[in-house]
């Protein structure tokens, strides 16, 4: 037991960035842990102090948020939060508390704007991203060799005017479905969604379906379940066959096709720009008028960001930017109102499913 006080007393250093987890609400005040670590405290020595994490025990598939929070002692960035100063001064009345300061916050960016000047249009770019394979039917991300990321699937619609497209093993995790290039909808696994009404404009029309794995179960009944499209596609009842798959785990990202623009671009797109630093420090990145995507600076992976929330921000680590120039690169899914994004100096971890 005083291994773990004097872990918890001692002031801690900066946390390493961690890119996922769930974050399902801030959890008890600070007042409140207080009272609870001084009733661990007097529980006699046999008793085991655990530290427990959150979980979705809702019994619903739901995608985890991309900051690791918790409402800890130490926020994602590895300030002090308001609980750390609560759990010393109830250490403090049952154990020595070094005579130590508490770290100070680390440095933060100033606020800065960037403009993302060029686009590039992303059904294009998956011929750069990886070359194209040829299957039968379509097959699971995993017959790929792929974890994770997004599949690109397209094959041809043997039919004109009005039809009915189902995918009979629904899709894992969401999917954008486009009929030569133009959007025809969106299904998701969350809404139990399989079937869309599409409209072939002509004989031998282009379907593109992008999906999107969203996360993997880390624990129950669904851990391995499969990814990417996982069933047969039919269009009025009809199999679907010759697909051309393009694996995009986007762990790296290839020399683009970009161009320059400066109006907004619909559909999936990679945007980029670029912004200079003076003395790297921590930051966040806040995306107002941006729908849905993904986001990188300088090659590194921040995460995802969904206006639907309640993530807000994306957490910025000081060691991924540089003294100088800095790339910001988006792969914006479906539309944005703006051209432009802010690096602030604060996080905005959005609503909880407790407020």
């Amino acid at each position: 037991m005083r291994g773990v006080l004097d872990r918890l007393v001692r002031p801690l250093g900066r946390a390493a960035p961690h890119t996922g987890g769930r974050r399902r609400g801030h959890g008890p005040g600070h007042a409140a842990v207080g009272g609870r670590v001084g009733e661990h405290l007097h529980v006699p020595r046999r008793h085991q102090l655990r530290l427990h994490g959150r979980a979705n025990h809702d019994h619903a598939y739901t995608p985890a948020v991309t900051s690791y929070d918790y409402d800890a002692v130490l926020t994602e960035c590895g300030d002090p939060g308001p609980k750390y100063a609560a759990f010393r001064d109830v250490i403090a009345r049952h154990a020595a508390v070094p005579d130590e300061p508490v770290p100070e916050p680390s440095p933060k960016l100033p606020p800065t704007d960037v403009t993302l000047t060029d686009s590039a249009n992303a059904l294009v770019c998956a011929e750069f991203l990886s070359p194209g394979e040829q299957f039968t039917d379509p097959p699971t991300m995993e017959r790929l060799g792929q974890a994770y990321g997004f599949v690109l699937y397209g094959t041809e619609l043997p039919a004109l005017g009005d039809r009915v497209l189902r995918f009979t093993g629904g899709v894992g995790d969401r999917a954008q479905v486009f009929v030569n290039g133009a959007p025809a909808g969106v299904l998701e696994r969350e809404r139990h969604e399989d079937t869309l009404h599409v409209r072939s404009p002509e004989y031998g029309a282009r379907l593109d379906v992008l999906v999107e794995n969203m996360g993997r179960a880390n624990y129950g009944p669904r851990i391995g379940d499969p990814k990417g499209i996982t069933g047969p596609v039919t269009l009025d009842g009809e199999p679907l066959e010759n697909w051309t798959c393009h694996p995009l785990p986007l762990d790296r990202l290839p020399e683009l096709p970009f161009r320059g623009t400066d109006t907004p671009v619909a559909g999936p797109s990679f945007h980029r720009g670029t912004f200079t630093v003076d003395t790297p420090a921590d930051a966040f990145l806040a995306l107002p008028g941006w729908t849905k995507g993904v986001a990188w600076i300088n090659g590194f992976n921040l995460g995802r960001y969904w206006s639907r929330g309640p993530q807000r921000r994306l957490y910025v680590p000081a060691p991924v930017l540089r003294p100088g120039a800095n790339e910001l690169v988006l792969l914006e899914l479906h539309a944005a109102s703006t051209r432009t994004v802010r690096l602030t100096d604060e996080p905005d971890l959005g609503w909880t499913d407790e407020t």
